[in-house]
């Protein structure tokens, strides 16, 4: 018993110059208890992982038969506070335990079974054909491709899908008020949004007809609309919608309501605050008469493409302690969904996860999670 109370002692010292890795794998050396463990774990960890390992909740990691050596280097470093944001004060209990309680605790969980998968999610995700799904709610007004049939409705395809999600968001919060669209858009999540965004973005544009003798006559009050919205309504800017061939009726409402504030947005209030109705009337059927250009943008990788890349270090065959990565098969989708996006949003430490997720929305980050929650836990 002396020897050991020693061998802790030492270890103890070791590892206040170690890093993360070099502690998570001198805690390995240390002898394991797994009756000891579970009697931890019963006392300090079943609130949020379960005696079976668990997460009691969707958004807590399951920790049954996941890697010891990642798990004693997750606890480690909240042990050193570098990982607080995402469990508050909740982990305080890696400050409590000694090294032989921590590496007994935790290899009680990794040595138990894969969990048995629920199956409440599909491994499959399409950002296109979810998008086409959920826009069936548009189809009344604005056409199954984007393009309506009816006057006085904005046409969705061929637009750029960062525009389209931004508008339905803020229809969706209220900012823009229509009750109908946000009836409609209630209950979708953002993911939800960009999905149907990109299947609008992806139809080609159909211009609305132009009955005008001369389009061109409204030309010259456009002015101060082509440094946003482009020179003949085609927009460079991935935010800013295009105008080039839509209903003439659409533009001319919408641009009267900007004018007298019902819609609201600072610098078109400025802009076109002094216009006439007859002016107005001459700018929504010049761009009405305008071809739209087709809008280019970066599509979002495919979920298949980025598991494979997610595979080189999320893999449960991999025992390199340069690559402590966590299996991901089975985990909890609410749990993925929520580390991804501290990942990227810079709010949990890893440098090499920021720079892979940085450019990830809502959609990627939902259709990995998705992917991997749905695969069997190995």
């Amino acid at each position: 018993m002396k020897n050991y109370v020693v061998a802790i002692s030492l270890l103890l010292v070791l590892l206040a110059g170690c890093s993360e890795k070099q502690e998570s794998s001198a805690l390995q050396q240390l002898p394991l208890d797994l009756q000891a463990g579970k009697l931890l774990a019963e006392a300090n960890c079943i609130g949020c992982h379960g005696l079976d390992g668990r997460g009691t909740k969707d958004d807590i990691p399951n920790l049954a038969a996941q890697k010891e050596a990642y798990l004693l280097k997750v606890f480690q470093s909240y042990d050193h506070g570098k990982r607080t944001r995402s469990s508050g004060d909740l982990m305080e209990i890696a400050e409590e335990l000694t090294p032989a309680e921590l590496r007994n605790a935790l290899g009680y969980y990794a040595s138990l079974p894969p969990l048995a998968n629920p199956g409440a999610h599909s491994g499959r995700y399409s950002y296109y054909d979810l998008g086409e799904v959920l826009s069936k709610a548009c189809v009344s007004c604005h056409g199954s491709d984007g393009n309506p049939t009816q006057a006085g409705m904005p046409r969705l395809a061929g637009q750029h899908p960062q525009y389209l999600a931004k508008a339905m968001r803020s229809y969706q919060d209220g900012i823009r008020m229509m009750p109908s669209m946000h009836g409609k858009l209630t209950n979708l999540s953002q993911a939800d949004l960009e999905n149907v965004a990109l299947f609008f973005a992806l139809q080609a544009p159909k211009p609305a007809p132009s009955q005008a003798s001369n389009p061109y006559e409204g030309k010259q009050f456009t002015y101060d609309c082509t440094e946003c919205h482009g020179s003949k309504g085609s927009s460079k800017d991935a935010a800013i919608p295009n105008l080039a061939g839509q209903d003439a009726d659409y533009l001319n409402t919408m641009i009267k309501a900007y004018r007298d504030k019902v819609r609201d947005h600072g610098q078109m209030h400025v802009l076109i605050g002094e216009l006439k109705d007859s002016e107005i009337d001459k700018i929504a059927i010049f761009f009405a008469s305008e071809q739209p250009e087709p809008v280019t943008f970066m599509q979002p990788e495919s979920i298949y493409s980025l598991v494979q890349k997610c595979a080189r270090c999320h893999t449960p065959e991999t025992t390199s302690p340069d690559m402590l990565a966590p299996k991901l098969d089975g985990q909890n989708r609410s749990y993925l969904i929520n580390a991804l996006r501290l990942y990227r949003d810079g709010e949990r430490g890893s440098s090499a996860m920021h720079r892979m997720s940085t450019i990830y929305g809502e959609a990627t980050i939902e259709g990995i999670a998705g992917y991997y929650s749905a695969q069997a836990a190995k």
